[in-house]
C-alpha cells in the first residue's frame, strides 16, 4: 500500500474550526482533554535520576518504533500488548493516518462510529474509501447496536473503528460487547481500529474501561499521553497491532512521515507513564464535579437532556436550538464546541476536565439560554 494524505478539498472540519477560535474567549469549555501542563509541572512529579536522564537524552533520531523502555512503559501501563507489538508515533494523529495507510485500500468500506472524532472518516475517504456509520443514539445512552453493525458490513468491508471510551458521548462497549463484536468480525477477517486515549479517564470511581488490544489478531488499539495528562505538545501516541504483516506497513509508512518520535518528548512521556495516576488525579476530579453539576442542570432544564458519559472528559448533551445557544454563548466569551461538527446539530460538546470555577460560570451562562 502507498501513503494517502488527506485531500485538501476535504478539510477537517473540526480542527478547522478550533483554528478559527483562537482568542476572545474568557471561558473555554471546548477542551477534551486534561488541562494543559507546562514543562516544570511534569518534571516536579519526576525523581532526580528521571530528570538527569532526560537531561542526558541524546538528540540525534530516535528508534524508528520508539524507544525500547518508553513501549516497555505503555505495555506496563495499559497492559495491552508486549512492548514487540508497539510502535510509538507523532501523536494519536498520526497512530491513526498510519494504521488507515496499512489496513485500507481503494473500494473498501470502512464503518466509523457517528459521532465520533472525524480524523479516522476523512482518512480512509482520502484512501479512496466509502465511510459507513454506525448511529450511536442517546435513547441507548450512544452504546451503539451490534445488531445495527452487522446489517452495515459487507463484502468490502475493511475495518470497523470505534472510541473506547467514545468521543464525544463518553459511552462504552463493556466486556461483552467487545467480546461479540470481535466474535462478529473475526470470521469476516474484518480489522479494528479501537482509539484508546481516554480509557484511562473513566468517571466512575473504580470503573475499568475495556481495552480491544489482544482479543483478536486483527484488532488494533492507539492511544497517547495528549488527553488523559495534558501533554498534548510532546506529541506522543502509539499503535498496538499483534499481526506483524501490518507492523510492518505500519512501518513502512512512518518512513515516509516523521521517521521516529522526538527523544525529549519521548524521555519526557516515559515519566508522565511513571506517575500517571498523579497526572491524572487533578483532571479527574475536576470531570467527575463538573459532570454532577451538568447532570443536575440537565434534571432542572426542560431543553437540556444529558445521557451522562461514562469516561472521558467531555459530556455531549442534547441542547434545543444548539447552533443558536452555541453562538450566543461564543458572543459572551463562552467557547463550546457545534454539535454538527459530529454530525449532531442538536447538540454541544462540552469539555468536563478544566478547573470547576470556570465549569460552573460557563454552566451558568448556558442555563440562563435554555
Amino acid at each position: 500500500m502507498t501513503l494517502g494524505a488527506p485531500s485538501v478539498s476535504a478539510p477537517f472540519e473540526l480542527e478547522r474550526w478550533f483554528a478559527s477560535q483562537a482568542g476572545g474567549q474568557h471561558i473555554d469549555l471546548s477542551s477534551s482533554g486534561a488541562l494543559a501542563r507546562t514543562l516544570r509541572d511534569l518534571l516536579a512529579l519526576a525523581s532526580t535520576g528521571e530528570r538527569d536522564g532526560f537531561d542526558a537524552v541524546s538528540l540525534g533520531y530516535g528508534a524508528p518504533d520508539g524507544a525500547r523502555s518508553l513501549r516497555a512503559a505503555i505495555a506496563l501501563r495499559h497492559a495491552i500488548g508486549p512492548e514487540d507489538e508497539i510502535t510509538v508515533t507523532c501523536g494519536a494523529i498520526e497512530a491513526l493516518l498510519l494504521v488507515i495507510d496499512a489496513v485500507v485500500a481503494e473500494g473498501d468500506e470502512v464503518i466509523v462510529q457517528e459521532p465520533m472524532y472525524g480524523a479516522v472518516g476523512g482518512l480512509a475517504r482520502a484512501r479512496g474509501a466509502t465511510v459507513v456509520p454506525w448511529p450511536l443514539r442517546p435513547e441507548g445512552g450512544f452504546v451503539g447496536s451490534l445488531d445495527e453493525l452487522e446489517a452495515r458490513i459487507g463484502p468490502r468491508t475493511a475495518l470497523v473503528a470505534i472510541t473506547q471510551p467514545n468521543s464525544p458521548t463518553g459511552s462504552i462497549l463493556d466486556e461483552r460487547d467487545l467480546n461479540e463484536l470481535v466474535d462478529m468480525l473475526a470470521p469476516r477477517g474484518v480489522w479494528l481500529l479501537s482509539d484508546e486515549v481516554y480509557r484511562d479517564l473513566a468517571l466512575a470511581p473504580g470503573l475499568v474501561v475495556p481495552s480491544a488490544g489482544g482479543r483478536y489478531d486483527r484488532a488494533v488499539v492507539v492511544g497517547d499521553v495528549a488527553k488523559p495528562f495534558g501533554l498534548g505538545g510532546l506529541r506522543i501516541g502509539w499503535i498496538v497491532a499483534r499481526d506483524p504483516a501490518v507492523r510492518a506497513r505500519i512501518g513502512a509508512g512512518r518512513d515516509y512521515t516523521t521517521l521516529s518520535p522526538p527523544t525529549p518528548s519521548a524521555a519526557l512521556a516515559e515519566i508522565a507513564l511513571r506517575h500517571a495516576d498523579e497526572l491524572l488525579a487533578g483532571p479527574l476530579e475536576n470531570a467527575r464535579v463538573n459532570l454532577d453539576r451538568l447532570r443536575t442542570a440537565s434534571t432542572h432544564r426542560m431543553s437540556l437532556s444529558l445521557a451522562p458519559p461514562r469516561a472521558g472528559a467531555t459530556a455531549f448533551p442534547g441542547v434545543s436550538d444548539a447552533e443558536r445557544i452555541q453562538r450566543r454563548l461564543a458572543s459572551r466569551g463562552v467557547l463550546v464546541v457545534p454539535g454538527s461538527l459530529f454530525g449532531r446539530p442538536d447538540h454541544l460538546r462540552i469539555g468536563l476536565a478544566g478547573p470547576v470555577n470556570e465549569f460552573a460560570a460557563g454552566l451558568t451562562q448556558l442555563e440562563s439560554l435554555c
